[in-house]
Order: structure tokens, then sequence, then C-alpha cells
């Protein structure tokens, strides 16, 4: 190590100085400088004048020295023999100076300050081995070598023992030299104790510093005046985020980008770094964000510190820290959000809050409870005893038990609804609820709790109430009256203590009466109220009289309120359905009073109930007058239906025995006269008495017909299960004997619950009439099979007969209708009629689809018939049977 203020470095400056040479140099630049300043640069010519008289003047005095030699201190005799000036001089020097010989290093000469150094006095220390000082082995050894070679040396630092034990540490210049004629070395000592321990402190300190860097958990980085990293600790070095958070310094990462608290975007130049840069100035705790595009923001808090020079304006480095506080202003703005829904929930609840301390006597009311309650805005201090005072008779039981509960420590979380005292000087409905707070000990400390005004959900819990209890009144058959005194009365507890309410009902026609129904009224007053004009219908608005006293209006209706003690007045008028005039709902207030919207809505329920209650006792009396002029005219088409069905049975009896009478005597005279005359008799004679033979049994057999018809709309059906299956193949084998050329197929049908006389003979007329209208086919072929029909299963018959033109389908099932001749297919046209009447009294319908010469199908469906097998198709598919 070279030191520039070394001994050695002084005692050369000083030899220097004593030099003829020095000496010389230092009287012309003494005597060369002020001049030259004097004269200024632009002189050049004068400039280089006195330049080379100065330069001779030197010369000079170089000359005249040179003849008067100079002591050298190598040339310093003994202390005895020295030359008292240079003995003086090497004694006033301050540092500490010592003349060892070679190679054994004995002291030799040393001045007083390297006496004061060894802490010895002169004699003993003169004559001793230089190494002896030393404090150390290797030290002595490594002198002990220089000395030997006898090579001067440098700034050499070494630990020396003084006489009292203390070590000091010193740094070491020698040069060889004679002294005394002897081979010497000059050796100056420079006490460098102080400079080693503060050497030493600083090391330590920075050993700390560095494990106090590496204990931080914040990361700090240290930056050049370029904003450069010099250096970082361990925690910056572990820092996947550090790139992202150097945006817009070099080594920074390209694509970051740097946010301000706010979030909006921040130049390069506002990175807190760059500012202490530019400024000098420290930054404390600047959020900034970082991050990526489509990354979350990384929010960061940055101190820095710049350094400077002694007397420098700019720094030349800063250093910075940088703490994560993405969790804690994640949890910040998570908590400021919850606190904002929990404040708006307040709002819309309608809340706000209160606070207790146990002890006090008074409590902490939010502005936003003060403004429910209908004080001014701003948070207040409310004397204990003025709150519990405010809270409705009726209510505090309640809340004293409530709060008992609370402080003896049965119940931490409490909730009770109850009256308190608004600002109006009325009573409010309130939900309190809230939490207690405890010590240790189980004390309750404090009471936190939300207030909200519940007026108006209690004030429809009782609408709703009201219209249950109303309807289900108006569903039991209550009288109007009592259903209309039981509506005042609830209204009168909907509005206020003040409030009395009259229900008017108007007649069915102009002329009638008014009733009016007011049980906390006079009778006087409710007399009064029926002259009154009062609005009336769909078209009428509501009457609002505020003050009878202020209104110009209320000349008409001021009387009587006034006799009755009343001042306001609201009456709403009842509609039916087309505007018809029901009446009308009339409130009276004994003070100045206008209805609110809250006070229309919840009356304007109870009025839809009132005008119900009205629309169902008008449409009872009008379903009681119906059903007295129903009952008038069933009477009447009762005793015509009588006395029709008395004339059809005298018809039937007329049938069945007049007209069977001639009949019988016709075909019983035609029979005998065949008998007794057939001989005598032509052909023509005999045709004719054929034609009157068959004439009197198709006669016979239309009148069998004519009664059997009427009495199928008669006679009492007799329900049991049929088997429709066997019921058809019975029928069907008895028919087949008539016509043993034919083939019918009976698929599984089903079962029905019917009549079953009336069953088989439908199936008798419709398997007759196929058998018919086929026996000209080659191979006539009946078929029976369910099918669908309009999505309902129904019994079809199928017949490859002559089959007929479906434009006369309906005309089919008519009593005598026939789509073709007597003469070509027997019969009287009864048969059908008679199905269908069968069908429709079975609660079903009887249909045909038919094509001339392709055949005919009927098909009828019966109520309550179950099919046998899952039905394949609708009417048209091809069934099979046997």
């Amino acid at each position: 190590m070279h030191l520039k203020d070394s001994p050695q470095s002084r005692l050369q400056a000083a030899t220097i100085l004593r030099s003829p040479s020095g000496a010389v140099l230092g009287c012309v630049f003494a005597l060369w400088l002020p001049a030259a300043w004097w004269i200024g640069r632009d002189a050049l010519l004068l400039q280089a004048a006195w330049a080379i008289w100065c330069a001779a003047c030197a010369a000079l005095l170089r000359r005249v020295h040179r003849r008067t030699p100079v002591a050298t201190p190598s040339e310093m005799p003994a202390p005895a023999g020295a030359d008292s000036a240079d003995h003086d001089i090497v004694q006033a020097i301050p540092l500490s100076i010592c003349v060892c010989a070679l190679p054994g290093g004995e002291i030799l000469f040393a001045n007083d300050a390297m006496v004061d150094l060894a802490g010895e006095p002169r004699d003993s220390l003169l004559g001793r081995a230089l190494g002896e000082f030393c404090a150390q082995s290797h030290d002595r050894e490594r002198l002990g070598l220089a000395l030997a070679t006898g090579h001067g040396f440098d700034d050499v630092e070494l630990p020396v023992r003084r006489a009292d034990g203390n070590v000091r540490w010193l740094s070491v210049c020698g040069r060889p030299d004679e002294f005394a004629g002897r081979a010497a070395l000059f050796v100056v000592c420079h006490d460098v104790t102080v400079h080693k321990q503060a050497q030493r402190s600083l090391i330590a300190s920075e050993e700390r510093f560095r494990v106090l860097l590496g204990a931080l958990s914040e990361s700090v980085v240290l930056y050049d005046a370029q904003a450069k990293v010099l250096t970082r600790n361990r925690a910056a070095e572990a820092c996947t985020w550090l790139d992202d958070a150097h945006a817009g310094l070099p080594g920074g990462h390209a694509e970051a980008q740097l946010f301000d608290e706010q979030g909006r975007a921040l130049s390069n130049d506002r990175h807190p770094v760059m500012r202490s840069l530019t400024d000098g100035q420290a930054q404390r705790e600047v959020v900034i964000g970082t991050g990526r595009a489509g990354s979350p923001v990384r929010w960061l808090s940055v101190t820095t510190q710049p350094l400077f020079h002694a007397g420098a304006s700019r720094p030349y480095a800063v250093v910075a820290s940088y703490s994560d506080l993405t969790a804690r202003i994640r949890a910040e703005r998570a908590l400021r959000a919850s606190e904002q829904r929990y404040a708006l929930a307040l709002r819309g609840m309608n809340e706000g809050l209160a606070e207790w301390i146990n002890g006090s006597e008074e409590l902490y009311v939010s502005p936003r409870l003060s403004h429910i309650m209908g004080y001014d805005g701003g948070g207040r201090r409310m004397p204990v005893k003025d709150f519990v005072a405010g809270i409705h008779p009726a209510d505090k039981p309640g809340w004293d038990a409530m709060m008992d509960d609370l402080l003896g420590g049965g119940h931490d979380v409490f909730q009770l609804e109850v009256r308190m005292r608004h600002a109006d000087a009325s009573y409010h409905w309130f939900m309190v609820r809230g939490v207690a707070q405890r010590d240790a000990a189980g004390r309750s400390t404090r009471v936190v709790g939300t207030i909200g005004d519940i007026s108006l959900r209690k004030r429809l819990e009782q609408v709703d109430l009201a219209e249950r209890e109303l309807l289900a009144r108006i569903a039991a058959g209550v009288p109007l009256a009592d259903v209309n005194a039981r509506l005042a009365v609830l209204v009168e507890g909907l509005l206020n203590e003040d409030s009395r309410v009259a229900v008017l009902t108007c007649g069915a026609s102009a002329d009638d009466s008014v009733d009016v129904v007011a049980p906390g009224l006079s009778a006087g007053f409710r007399a009064a109220l029926a002259r009154l004009p009062l609005p009336s219908g769909a078209g009428a608005t509501p009457l609002v009289i505020a003050d009878t006293e202020g209104e110009p209006d209320a000349d008409a209706h001021r009387a009587a309120l006034a006799k009755e003690g009343l001042n306001a007045l609201w009456a709403l008028p009842l509609a039916g359905p087309g505007g018809i005039a029901l009446g009308a709902l009339v409130i009276c207030h004994r003070r100045p009073w206008r209805p609110g919207r809250s006070d229309e809505s919840l009356v304007q329920r109870l009025v839809d109930i009132a005008q119900l209650a009205l629309e169902r006792a008008r449409g009872e009396r009008q379903v009681r007058e119906l059903n007295e002029s129903l009952e008038r005219r069933v009477a009447e088409r009762t005793a015509l239906l009588e006395q029709a069905n008395n004339e059809l049975e005298a018809f039937s009896y007329s049938v069945s025995h007049d007209l069977r009478s001639p009949l019988r005597a016709i075909n019983g005279f035609a029979h005998l006269l065949s008998e007794h005359a057939a001989a005598t008799l032509d052909d023509e004679g005999r045709d004719m008495l054929q034609r009157i033979q068959r004439g009197s049994n198709r006669m016979g057999q239309l009148i069998d017909d004519i009664l059997r018809f009427s009495r199928m709309a008669r006679i009492d059906m007799a329900h049991a299960e049929v088997a429709l299956d066997k019921l058809a193949r019975s029928v069907a084998a008895e028919l087949l004997e008539q016509y043993p050329v034919a083939r019918i197929t009976v698929a599984p049908l089903g079962l029905v619950s019917g009549d079953n006389a009336m069953l088989r003979q439908v199936f008798a007329n419709l398997i007759g009439n196929a058998l018919k209208f086929s026996v000209h086919a080659e191979q006539p072929l009946i078929e029976l099979f369910v099918a669908l029909q309009d999505g309902e299963p129904a019994i079809c018959v199928r017949d490859n007969g002559v089959g007929f033109d479906p434009l006369y389908a309906d005309r089919l099932f008519g009593v005598f209708q026939r789509m073709h001749g007597a003469e070509e297919f027997p019969g009287t046209g009864v048969g059908l009629a008679i199905v269908k009447r069968i069908v429709e009294r079975h609660g079903g319908r009887v249909s045909v689809q038919a094509t001339p010469g392709k055949g005919a199908t009927f098909c009828f469906t019966l109520q309550g018939f179950v099919p046998t097998e899952p039905l394949g198709g609708p009417v048209g598919e091809t069934r099979t049977g046997t």
C-alpha cells in the first residue's frame, strides 16, 4: 500500500526544499508568477522576455549555491557530533524517525517522536534491534529479510508493541543510507493505529450492513447515476418482478408498463429512481404499479435515497427499497369495496349505525340513522335516556328484557322490532339488531347495532293480513255490510289513530239508496255522507281536502266535517267492470292531513278488495235474479217436455195397438185369399196379392223399428263391463246363418262399461247392413277392428259392398234416410239412426267413410273404451282377425 501522505514523502519533500536546486526553483517561481499574472496572457512577447530573464537569474543563483554544500540525512553524525541545525530539523519533524544499522537492525538514532511512539527512554531504545518491537513473529521475519537484503521499502504496515504492552499499527518506510560511516537504513514510521481501527470498524460496519440488508424482507437495489443496477440484496435477487419494476430504466423489461396509484399510465421519467436522480430528493413510500399486457398489476411501495459526493449537487448513486403491496392493496380494495357494499346495503335497507359504550350516558348515532329518524344529517351524540324514552310504551317491556339478557351475558346477538318516536312526533316501526363485544371476564363492554325503518314493511304486512282476512270473509259468503265494516277498521289501523273510515255502497239504479258503513263515525255523519257529493265510477278522480279551513272547494263538505270534529277528507271511488259505480271509500282525519304515496299504494290495495266485495255482492244479486228466472223457465220447459213425452207415449201406444190391428187384418185376409183363391187368380192377381203381403210385412217391420227407436231414448241404461270381442263374434255367428257365403273377421277389440243389449243392437245393425250391401260381391268380407279416429280409439266395421257417395254421408244417420231403393236392398232406414242414438248415449260418436263400388267403413267411439292391443294406425289400414 502506498500512502500519499507517508512519512517518507514528507521527508523527501523537506529535503528537496532544502537542496540548492529546490531553493533556486522556488525563488524563481515566486518571482515569475506575480509578474506573469500582472502582464496577462495576451502580451506573449513580454511574457517570453520575462521568462528568459527569470531563467537567467535562476542559473546564476544555482551556480552560487553549488559553492556552499548542504548536509543530507545520510551524512548526519551521531547525536554527540551531529550538526546542531540538522539535528534540530530532524527532531522537529512530527514523524517518528530512526536510523538502523544494517544488517542487524540496531537502532542508532531516534528522534523525539520515535521515543514517544516506543514509550520508553531513549537510552533503552538505542542499540535494540528494530525487529524486537514487532508484535508477531512473521512480521519480525519479514523485517529481518528486508534488513538483510539492504533494500528500501515503502508503506509496510506492522503491528508493534510498546513498553506498556499496547500494540500500535505503524506504516514504515525505509531507505538505505550511511550513518556515521556505517551502512544504515533511514526509517520513517507513521502511527496508523487509528486508521486501522477505523478501517476495521468500517469493515465490520460493512459486514453488518450486508447482513442487515440480507435479512431485510424488502428488496434493496443500488443504482448508479445512469440508473443502472450496481448491486442488490438477496431479497431483490429472489424477486421475479423486479425487472418489471425497472420498466423505463436501463435493463428493465421492455413490455412492462408503470401505473400510478390510481391506475393511470406512468411515464418513465416519473419512476421514483429517475426522480431522485433528477431532482436529488428522496422519495418516501411512492406507490406504483407494474405489469405486462394481459397480466394482473403488481403494486409496489418504493422508497429512494440519493447519495452525494462532498460538495456535489447531483447524486452519484441512489438506493431504492421495494415492498410488494399487491396483497395489501387488494385486501384494502376488497375491504373498501366491502365497506361500500355494506354502506350501500345499509342505505338500500334504510338502516343506520348506533354504538354504545357500557357505562356511558350517551350513544353514537350515525349520519344515516339521524336522517332515518328525521333529524338533520351528520353523526351526533344522543343521551341514552332520550333514546329509551322514545320507545313506544307497549314495546318498552320487550326492550328492557332484551337489554337485561344482553348485558347479563345471555346472548351476544340481538334483534327486536320496536316502535320509536320519529322526529315528526309519530311512531315508526324500527328493526334493531346488533352484537355485544365482551371482555375476557365476559362483561359487555360495547354494543354496536343497526337500526332500520321498517314501517313500510310492517304496513305491507298489515295490508297482506287485511287482504287475506277480507278475501276469506268474501269467500265465506259473509254479508257485505260485515265485510265493509271490517274494511273500515282495517284501513283505520293502517293509517293512524286520528283516521276515521266509511264505506259507501250504491244501489243497482240511481234511485236506490246509498248504504253507509262507518263503525267509528256517528249516525248523523253517516246520514250526511250519503248526501254529500263524492266521486263515483271509474272515470272519477279521488277527492282530497287536506284542510277544510284553507280550501275553497270544501264548502259543500265543511259543515258536515266540522260537526263531526274532522278537518280533512280523502274519498276514493269504487267502480266495477265497465266503469259501473259501486260506491266510495271515504277517509276522514281529525287534523289537517294529506295522504302520501305510501298511503295511496297501501289503501289502493284494499280499495281493490272493496271493489271485489261489491262486485261479488252485485254479481250474487244478479245470479239470484237469473236463477229465479232460470228456475221459472226450466219449470216451463219441464212441463212442455212432460207434455211431449206423454204425447209420444200416446203415439207409441197408438202405433203399437191401433196401427198393428189393421195390418194384422190385411195380412190375415191376404193370407186366406192366397190359400182359397190362388188357383182362380191369374198371374197378375197373384202378383198383386204378394205385393199386399210384402207391404203389410214391411209396414209391420217399420212400426217395430219406430217403436224400438223411440224406446232407445227413454229406457234406462244398465251399465256393466262388456267384452266387445265376444259380443261381436256372437252377433256375427247369428247373422252368418242368413249369409253362408260371407266371411266375417273380428280383431281383438277391448272392454267398455255400457248397456249390453244396446251395444248388441249396434253390432247387429252395423254388421247386418254390411252383409246386406255386400251380397253382390264375389266374396263378401266383413272386418271388425280398432283404429285411431281423431286421436281416439274407435271400433270399425268395414265391408267390400257397393258403398255410396260420401257427399251424402251426413244424411245416412237420419230416420228413414236411405242411399238405395227398397227394391234393390230391403230395409226401413231406421237402423243407423238407432246406432247413432245408442252410441251417443254411451258418450261416443259415429262416422262413416265410403267410396262407390268399394265398400264402406262405419266407426264409432265409446266413453271409457279400453282397447285390448296397442293401436297400430288410423282408419283405413288393413286389420286381420278371426
